[in-house]
C-alpha cells in the first residue's frame, strides 16, 4: 500500500466513509464473544511502539503493548468505528480507521515505519496498513447485519424478517409458533436470541423473542452454526443483537411510516378442494377474503447524546406501531357463527430501548439498557352475510381487549433491565459481568367484563318457574388468569487473558426463572342451575338429598357451584460454565478448543425438582487456516455437542395443579342484579369427579428417572477466497444430527402389561395421565396403581414402549457469492442445497401440534409408524439474493430475492383395522385408505418465489432527510405453503383433505419518511 501523509485531525472523511461502509455490509463472520468484537493486528516494528484504539464516536480510548513478534489484541471491545494509531516516542507514526462489529474480529496491520514530519504546529501521519478482506480470527460462522444494511435492504422491521436472510434459515411450518423461523433443520422452538448479551428468548415457549424499536439496532449477527462453548441453550441458531449508544456528536430524529390497506394486494379466497367424494362441497367458497386488509402506521423518535463529554452517553429511541385490521372470521356454511362472522381489531405496540454509557475511566465502562416492548389488542365481531360479501353492521358482544407482554410466540414482548460492566485490567486481562431482569404479563379482557361478577347457566327445564334468572356476566369460559406473568433473572461473569499464544476466556452464567400460567372461569366461579328428576334420590357426591335441603330442593332444583382453574407457578434454573482456549498455534492456524457443562432443572408448583438434567458436557471445537497468510483465502472447520433446555410451559401443562370441583346446594331466591342464587343451603361438600381438587401431581411421577436432556452433534467445512476487493466467494457444509429429545408418552398399555406380569392389582387405578421420557430409550416411571402400596419404580424397555430413537438430521452445502461495497453497490448471492429427514422436528411439531416439548408424536408407538421421512422443514433448494446500489447521488435502490423449493406434502388418516385400539387417536396417522403412507412421500408443495424492492431519496438539499419506498412481493405471489394433510375422517374422505391452509403474505407497500439532525 502506498505512503500517504495526512494530518491527523484531516484524516481522510471520504476514505473513511469507504472503509465503515465495506466494513458495515453483511458477510461471512467468525465471532467470539456475546456482544463485543476484537480489534487486532501486527506492527512490523513493535520496540518502543503502542497501539492507541480510540472510539471515534465517544472518545474512549485503550492503549496496548504490541508483543515481541508485533502482535496486539484487543478483546471485548464495544462494536463501532475505531482509529488505530501505531504511536512512537509520542508520536503518531500510523493510522486507519476500521469498523468494529458483534462477534467478529477487525484488523489492522502496520508495516513498516515511515519518516513523518511536520507541516505548521500540526503532527502529520503516515498511514501505511494493510486490511484483510476475510476476517480469519475466528472459527464461528454466520452472518453480521449493520443498521447502514439494514437501512438500505428492503425488510420487515422485526428480527425474523432479517434472519431469513441468512443462508440455511426457513420460515417456521407452523403458524401456532409465529413468525419464529428454523434456522438449520432445527424446530422453532431451538433458537436462542440476545440484546447486549442478555437472554431475550421468549420465557415460556422459548419461541421467538422480544423485539426492539428497529432503529435502535446497531448490528444483529446470526449464528447458524459452529458457535463456540461460551454460547448455549440452542441446538438452532443464535441471534445476537447490539443496540446503538450514544457519543459525542447531539443527534435526534424521527421516522413516519405506513402500510396502506389500499395499495395491498387482495387475498386469495379459500375453496373446499375438489376431493371427488364431497359433492356438497367440492370446490365451493369457504373463506371469502378478499375484503381482508389491514393498514399499519409507524411513529419513531430517537436522540443521542453526551450528557457528560467523554464521560457519559445516552441513546433512547421510542416507537409506536398501530394497526387497523379487518377480516372475515367464518366459513360459508357455518350458519350461526355468521352472528360474528366479521372481525375486526385494533393493536397499538409500543416499543422503547433506552441505554446508558459511563466512562469511569478508559479502563472501566459501566452500560445499563432499558427495554420495553408491549402490545395492546381490541377486536370486535360482528354479523357477515355471504349474499352481500359484507357486514351487517350488527356487533356480537362487546369485543375484548389483549394485553401482551411476552405471553405468545407473535408477540412475546419485553419489559427488562440490563446492567453490564467491562473492566480493562491489564492489556492481557479482561472482565465483563452482566445482570438483568426481565418481567412480563399476560392479560386478555373481553371490553365490559366484570371480573366480580360469577357466571350463571340455566335453561327452561332448570328453571324455578316464576323466578327470573339474570346473566349479567357476558362473558363465559375460561380467561387467561389475571395474574399470569413471567420472570427472568439472568448473571453472568466472563475472563479473558491473553498468555503468548493462547487466547483463554472462560465464564459462568445462571437463568432464574419464574412463571404464573394457566386459566380460570371468567368471575372466578360459575352458579349451574340444575333439577333432579326425584328430589329424594341422593346425587353423586352429595350427603343430602334435595328435599332434604329444603328451599325450591323439595321441588329438584338446586345449584352447584363450580370451580375450574389450572394455575401453575413453575420455576426452573438454567445455569452452566465453559472454557474457551483460543489458540493461534502457528502465524495462518488458529484453533478454538472450548468445553461446556450446562445444568438444567424444572420445578413443580410445589417447588420440587421433576426434571433435573445435570453434568451435560458440551465440547466444541474449531480451526481456521489462512491458507496464504495474507487474509484472502481461508479454510475452516468446527464441530461440537449442543443441548436444549426444557420450556417453562412443559411444567405448567404436567407439573401444574388443576381444580375442577361442585359444591351443591339448595336454594330460595334469585339475586335479580348478579342472579346468584339466595338463601343457600349447602347438600355437598366440593366434589371433583376425576379428583381434581388443585393439588399437583407427585412430581416424582412426571418424568422418567435420569432424563436425558435434548442434544444434538454438529459438524461443518468450508473455505472462504477473496478473488478480489470486489469479489469474494465460498462454500460450506454443514451436517447436524439429533441424539435425544425429550417428549410425553400417555400410553398406558406397557404399564398394565408391567402390572400384569408383575400381578399388581390395577382394578383401582385411575388410568395413566401422560409422563416425559426420551424415546426410543429404556425409561422407568414411578407409578402409583391405587393398590394401596404407593409409588413403586416400573422398569420398561425400549422395545416394550415400541417408540423408536428420535431421529433428525441436516445436511446442507452452501455456496456463496459476495460482491463487497465498492463502485457504489453492494450484492450478495447465496444458494443451499440440504436435506432434512427423520422422524420427528424436535420440540415442535408442524402435523400433530401440541405444546413446546409436549408434541403428539411419541403420545404412543403407533404414531411413529411410517414417521420416518422427509421432515416438514426440507427444502432442497434455496436461492437467496440482496443487495443495493447507488444509482446517483441522492438515489439508492435494494432489492431482495427469495426463491426456495417447496415442503414435502404428507397423508394422514385412520390406523388399518389390524392395528386399531381403544382409546386410539382416530384419524392421526401416516396411513392412508388403510396403506402405509410415509412421512413426506406424498409429493412436494409448489416452489415460493418472493421479490422485495425499494427506493430512497436522500436530497441534497435538505441535508438528513430521507424519503423511501419499499414494495414487498412485487409480483403478488401468493404461494401455497401449506395444505391440510388429514385425508381421513371416520372412514370417509374428509372434505378438507387438501384445503389450503397457509398462503405467502400478498403484496404490499411501506412508505416512509425519516429525518435525521
Amino acid at each position: 500500500m502506498h505512503t500517504t501523509g495526512l494530518k491527523l485531525r484531516h484524516i481522510s472523511r471520504a476514505a473513511a466513509i469507504v472503509i465503515a461502509l465495506a466494513a458495515g455490509v453483511p458477510g461471512q463472520a467468525w465471532a467470539q464473544s456475546n456482544a463485543t468484537s476484537t480489534i487486532f493486528g501486527e506492527v512490523s516494528a513493535p520496540a518502543g511502539a503502542t497501539v492507541v484504539l480510540e472510539n471515534l464516536a465517544t472518545g474512549v480510548q485503550r492503549t496496548l503493548t504490541p508483543d515481541t513478534s508485533g502482535r496486539y489484541v484487543a478483546n471485548s471491545m464495544p462494536p463501532g468505528r475505531y482509529a488505530v494509531r501505531v504511536l512512537r516516542a509520542g508520536s503518531v507514526e500510523a493510522s486507519q480507521e476500521v469498523e468494529a462489529l458483534i462477534g467478529a474480529g477487525a484488523e489492522a496491520n502496520f508495516g513498516p515505519a515511515s519518516a513523518a514530519g511536520t507541516v505548521g504546529q500540526e503532527q502529520t501521519v503516515v498511514v501505511k496498513a494493510s486490511r484483510n478482506p476475510i476476517d480469519v480470527s475466528n472459527t464461528n460462522n454466520g452472518v453480521i447485519f449493520t443498521a447502514k444494511e439494514l437501512k438500505a435492504l428492503p425488510v420487515g422491521n422485526d428480527v425474523a424478517s432479517i434472519v431469513q436472510l441468512t443462508p440455511g434459515v426457513s420460515r417456521g411450518t407452523n403458524s401456532v409458533y409465529g413468525n419464529a423461523p428454523s434456522i438449520g433443520g432445527s424446530g422453532q422452538s431451538e433458537n436462542a436470541f440476545y440484546v447486549n448479551g442478555f437472554p431475550i428468548t421468549n420465557i415460556l415457549t422459548q419461541v421467538g423473542a422480544s423485539e426492539l424499536p428497529f432503529g435502535a439496532i446497531s448490528n444483529l449477527q446470526v449464528l447458524s452454526g459452529g458457535y463456540g462453548s461460551e454460547f448455549g441453550r440452542s441446538t438452532g441458531g443464535v441471534i445476537n443483537i447490539t443496540t446503538k449508544s450514544g457519543g459525542n456528536k447531539v443527534e435526534f430524529g424521527g421516522k413516519v411510516s405506513i402500510i396502506p390497506r389500499s395499495l395491498k394486494g387482495e387475498p386469495e379466497n379459500t375453496y373446499y378442494p375438489n376431493t371427488g367424494a364431497n359433492p356438497k362441497t367440492d370446490g365451493n367458497l369457504l373463506y371469502w377474503n378478499r375484503d381482508n386488509g389491514s393498514t399499519s402506521k409507524v411513529v419513531g423518535l430517537y436522540g443521542s447524546g453526551p450528557l457528560i463529554k467523554n464521560k457519559l452517553f445516552a441513546f433512547v429511541a421510542l416507537e409506536q406501531t398501530r394497526t387497523d385490521s379487518q377480516s372475515v372470521a367464518a366459513a360459508a356454511d357455518s350458519g350461526t357463527a355468521l352472528a360474528r362472522g366479521w372481525s375486526t381489531s385494533q393493536s397499538k405496540v409500543d416499543r422503547m430501548m433506552a441505554k446508558l454509557d459511563y466512562n469511569l475511566t478508559d479502563d472501566h465502562h459501566f452500560e445499563y439498557t432499558k427495554l420495553y416492548d408491549r402490545t395492546k389488542t381490541d377486536s370486535q365481531a360482528y354479523g357477515y352475510s355471504y349474499a352481500t360479501h359484507a357486514s351487517n353492521g350488527v356487533q356480537a358482544g362487546k369485543g375484548e381487549t389483549t394485553v401482551n407482554c411476552c405471553g405468545s410466540s407473535a408477540a412475546p414482548g419485553a419489559n427488562i433491565d440490563i446492567f453490564k460492566y467491562t473492566g480493562y485490567l491489564t492489556d492481557n486481562l479482561t472482565v465483563t459481568a452482566m445482570m438483568g431482569e426481565s418481567r412480563t404479563s399476560h392479560t386478555r379482557t373481553p371490553n365490559g367484563y366484570n371480573p366480580l361478577l360469577a357466571q350463571t347457566s340455566s335453561n327452561t327445564s332448570t328453571q324455578v318457574p316464576g323466578l327470573t334468572y339474570a346473566n349479567p356476566q357476558t362473558v363465559t369460559g375460561t380467561l387467561v388468569d389475571p395474574s399470569s406473568e413471567d420472570r427472568q433473572k439472568a448473571k453472568r461473569l466472563d475472563l479473558e487473558y491473553k498468555l503468548g499464544k493462547h487466547s483463554l476466556r472462560g465464564g459462568i452464567d445462571r437463568i432464574d426463572v419464574e412463571s404464573k400460567v394457566g386459566l380460570s372461569l371468567a368471575g372466578g366461579y360459575r352458579w349451574s342451575y340444575q333439577r333432579a328428576t326425584d328430589p329424594n334420590r341422593a346425587i353423586n357426591g352429595a350427603f343430602e338429598t334435595p328435599a332434604q335441603g329444603g328451599g325450591y330442593g323439595a321441588q329438584g332444583y338446586y345449584v352447584s357451584k363450580d370451580l375450574n382453574a389450572n394455575l401453575a407457578r413453575p420455576t426452573s434454573v438454567q445455569s452452566a460454565q465453559y472454557i474457551q482456549d483460543h489458540y493461534q498455534v502457528t502465524e495462518r492456524v488458529l484453533l478454538d478448543l472450548g468445553l461446556r457443562r450446562e445444568q438444567f432443572t424444572n420445578y413443580s408448583t410445589d417447588g420440587v425438582a421433576f426434571i433435573s438434567q445435570r453434568n451435560m458436557i458440551a465440547p466444541r471445537v474449531g480451526a481456521t487456516w489462512d491458507y496464504l497468510g495474507d487474509g484472502t483465502l481461508k479454510f475452516f472447520a468446527n464441530g461440537g455437542r449442543y443441548h436444549l433446555p426444557v420450556p417453562s410451559n412443559l411444567s405448567s401443562n404436567m407439573a401444574s395443579p388443576f381444580l375442577a370441583t361442585s359444591e351443591m346446594y339448595t336454594y330460595t331466591g334469585i339475586d335479580p342484579v348478579t342472579g346468584a342464587p339466595t338463601g343457600l343451603h349447602a347438600i355437598s361438600k366440593p366434589y371433583s369427579a376425576n379428583n381434581a381438587y388443585g393439588q399437583s401431581r407427585d412430581a416424582r411421577e412426571v418424568t422418567a428417572i435420569g432424563l436425558k436432556p435434548l442434544s444434538q452433534d454438529e459438524f461443518s467445512l468450508g473455505f472462504e477466497r477473496a478473488l478480489s476487493k470486489k469479489l469474494v466467494v465460498g462454500a460450506s457444509v454443514l451436517y447436524r444430527k439429533l441424539n435425544d429429545t425429550n417428549d410425553d408418552t400417555c400410553d398406558a398399555r406397557p404399564l398394565q402389561a408391567w402390572a400384569t406380569r408383575n400381578s399388581v392389582d390395577t382394578s383401582n387405578w385411575g388410568g395413566f395421565q401422560c409422563a416425559i421420557i426420551n424415546p426410543g430409550r429404556d425409561n422407568s416411571l414411578m407409578v402409583d396403581f391405587d393398590d394401596g402400596k404407593g409409588l413403586r419404580r416400573v422398569d420398561i424397555s425400549a422395545a416394550e414402549w415400541g417408540n423408536p430413537k428420535p431421529a433428525r438430521t441436516y445436511r446442507a452445502l452452501n455456496l456463496f457469492i459476495e460482491h463487497p461495497y465498492t463502485n457504489g453497490w453492494y450484492g450478495k448471492l447465496t444458494y443451499t442445497l440440504s436435506g432434512l429427514k427423520g422422524n420427528m422436528e424436535g420440540q415442535t411439531d408442524s402435523i400433530g401440534g401440541g405444546d413446546v416439548g409436549l408434541t403428539v408424536s411419541d403420545d404412543h408407538k403407533e404414531l411413529m409408524y411410517n414417521a420416518y421421512g422427509y421432515l416438514p422443514g426440507d427444502h432442497r433448494h434455496a436461492f437467496k439474493a440482496y443487495g443495493f446500489m447507488q444509482v446517483i447521488p441522492d438515489v439508492t435502490v435494494g432489492a431482495n430475492l427469495s426463491l426456495t423449493s417447496g415442503a414435502p406434502r404428507n397423508c394422514i388418516g385412520a390406523l388399518p383395522d389390524n392395528l386399531k385400539f381403544e382409546n386410539d387417536y382416530g384419524d392421526s396417522y401416516f396411513y392412508c385408505d388403510g396403506k402405509a403412507a410415509p412421512r413426506g412421500s406424498q409429493g412436494r408443495l409448489p416452489w415460493q418465489a418472493q421479490l422485495d424492492m425499494n427506493l430512497a431519496y436522500t436530497p441534497s438539499a435538505v441535508k438528513g432527510l430521507s424519503l423511501k419506498v419499499d414494495v414487498f412481493n412485487v409480483f403478488n405471489s401468493q404461494t401455497v405453503t401449506r395444505y391440510n394433510e388429514t385425508r381421513e375422517d371416520h372412514g370417509a374422505i374428509a372434505r378438507s383433505y387438501l384445503q389450503v391452509a397457509g398462503r405467502t403474505a400478498p403484496r404490499s407497500v411501506r412508505f416512509t419518511a425519516e429525518y435525521t439532525y
